[in-house]
């Protein structure tokens, strides 16, 4: 059974990093947690993916096509004092049903691997981001990612 239940894409957000925060990393095998801009495109392949393979939406917040790719502005600002410095959170502190959180593992498993550089050059090379940032509200629409991403990831 699917809920109906929309999040804020900051509580999305905050599961995520959750998520990157699992990994540890280097000698001291630290956190490895992840950037804001990072965050900014695994939140919009999230709602992408959402959209085009499980026919609701993710969370209500706008995606704005920004010159490095699409942003939540609202998660963009709570995170942007962190700068390009990892934002980690050891304690999963969302309220997302169980069953989201296993699509949202399928979305990180799928994409956590790349660099933020990487996902803000494969953002730069579909539609939705390159047709928003030519309008002026600049705002990607859930019908753009729909439209886009339906065939992809129903092949």
């Amino acid at each position: 059974m699917t809920t109906k239940t929309t999040y804020t894409a900051d509580n999305v957000a905050k599961y995520l990093i959750y998520l990157a925060s699992q990994d540890f990393v280097g000698d001291n095998q630290e956190r490895e947690g992840m950037t804001n801009l990072k965050l900014q495109k695994i939140l919009y392949f999230a709602q992408a993916y959402y959209l085009a393979k499980l026919g609701k939406v993710l969370f209500s917040d706008n995606i704005e096509a920004w010159a490095y790719g699409p942003v939540i502005p609202s998660v963009y600002g709570k995170y942007k004092k962190n700068g390009s410095n990892p934002i980690i959170s050891e304690k999963d502190k969302s309220t997302i049903s169980q069953e989201d959180k296993e699509s949202l593992q399928k979305i990180w498993d799928a994409f956590g691997g790349y660099s933020a550089s990487r996902l803000v050059d494969i953002t730069h090379a579909h539609s939705p981001w390159k047709e928003a940032s030519q309008t002026s509200n600049q705002i990607i629409s859930q019908k753009s990612l729909k439209e886009y991403y339906t065939p992809l990831l129903n092949k």
